[in-house]
């Protein structure tokens, strides 16, 4: 196990998934003191319109790009043609995405600080097309990956701390927060170049535009996983101030480190169900049963015990002036429990047994309920109604996927 290539990509993979999760417990008690609920509020509602953008300028390269290199990977000469198209294709979104901004920033012309702020992000969506984890996902050396995520994220971590001191950086935290891909990009481009003769060649239209083709069917999944994640601070910013944007984004971070927590568990976890699965559904199924209920006790403790202490949590962590909405953390540890039975239920079973098709309809009859009861609720209630509509969505979700499962003639 200790030479096998597949162990030493997990070893790294989960190394950045740990750092990515230490990551924002060091920062975000910073910047929230730092910018205030105002500004970070603003700067909240830009980066959440930019993480649309972020979906587009990535597209569905990862899996497409990534199936195709890891079929070719031994051929430079198609590698290099596949990068050269991905990297054109992603320039070409990259323009796409910085109209959208343009345009989002003209409507929104009587705020300017989160305009200004979306223009600075939208302008370093171009770092995407320099992005190549596909390609060493492709050819199964992750370590790239992790190393140069890592060296690019700890430098801008000591960046926020040196120069973002007042409110008035909010500007400066905004580049920040956006150019890593220009500087992991970068790092992973000379040692592609270097190690594996990777660089930019002549192509035709038509292989840019075949490779978005391809990967057009990831990107709507994506963009929907985007949609069912963040469509409660698009409408919150819509409906409410940046005040109050800024308190539920960053109470909302408590619940989403607990999700980065259970992720790697879940990624684990996924092929060992899949092989049961296809073995023998039902056994299948039992064992993501017996495994849900000791992973769900667990989260139940967490959750609990944050609950009784959410106020002093939340003041410690982000400081009192967002102490004063801390009962929104209660809908949304509901909502991490949900969350998390929801991956047992979708990943484990339904795709993990081979039911691709009706997983993805549950999922985006989801979308729609999550997009109608987040405009509904906060356009009413409005951070109260933000905090109960994912839980409620999630339900939905549950009930869905339940429903499924029980169908299903094994």
């Amino acid at each position: 196990m200790i030479h096998n290539k597949a162990f030493h990509n997990g070893i790294w993979l989960y190394l950045l998934q740990i750092f990515n999760t230490a990551v924002p417990l060091l920062t975000l008690p910073y910047i929230t003191r730092v910018l205030g609920a105002e500004k970070y509020g603003s700067f909240s509602i830009a980066f959440n319109i930019y993480g649309y953008i972020q979906v587009l300028v990535e597209y569905g390269f990862i899996l497409s790009a990534t199936r195709k290199m890891a079929l070719n990977s031994r051929d430079v000469s198609i590698a290099n043609i596949l990068f050269s198209s991905v990297f054109f294709a992603r320039i070409f979104l990259a323009f796409v995405s910085m109209f959208f901004a343009l345009l989002y920033s003209i409507i929104n012309i009587k705020y300017p600080e989160q305009c200004i702020c979306l223009l600075i992000m939208s302008i370093f969506s171009f770092g995407y097309s320099l992005q190549i984890h596909w390609f060493f996902q492709g050819i199964e050396d992750m370590k790239y990956i992790s190393l140069t995520t890592i060296i690019a994220r700890t430098f801008l971590v000591l960046c926020i701390f040196i120069f973002v001191k007042t409110p008035d950086d909010i500007y400066l935290y905004s580049l920040f927060m956006t150019i890593l891909p220009f500087i992991s990009g970068a790092i992973s481009m000379a040692v592609a170049n270097k190690k594996y003769s990777l660089h930019i060649v002549k192509v035709s239209t038509r292989d840019i535009i075949n490779e978005i083709k391809d990967g057009f069917l990831v990107f709507t999944t994506s963009l929907s996983s985007k949609v069912f994640a963040s469509i409660g601070i698009t409408f919150l910013g819509i409906f409410s101030t940046p005040t109050e944007v800024g308190i539920y984004y960053a109470i909302q971070k408590i619940p989403n480190i607990l999700i980065f927590i259970w992720l790697p568990i879940g990624q684990i976890l996924y092929p060992l169900s899949s092989k049961k699965m296809t073995a023998s559904f039902m056994d299948g199924k039992n064992f993501v049963y017996k495994v849900r209920r000791i992973i769900m006790i667990l989260f139940l403790c967490i959750a609990i015990i944050i609950s009784i202490f959410s106020k002093t949590i939340i003041d410690f962590i982000f400081g009192d002036e967002y102490t004063v909405y801390h009962y929104w953390v209660f809908p949304l540890l509901i909502w991490l429990l949900l969350s998390i039975n929801n991956n047992f239920l979708g990943h484990q079973i339904l795709l993990g047994g081979g039911f691709d098709k009706i997983y993805s309809k549950c999922f985006q009859i989801g979308v729609c309920i999550s997009v109608f009861l987040n405009f509904i609720l906060i356009y009413f209630f409005k951070g109260d109604g933000a905090a109960f509509a994912p839980l409620l969505s999630e339900l939905c979700l549950t009930v869905l996927e339940m429903n499924a499962i029980n169908k299903l003639k094994t």
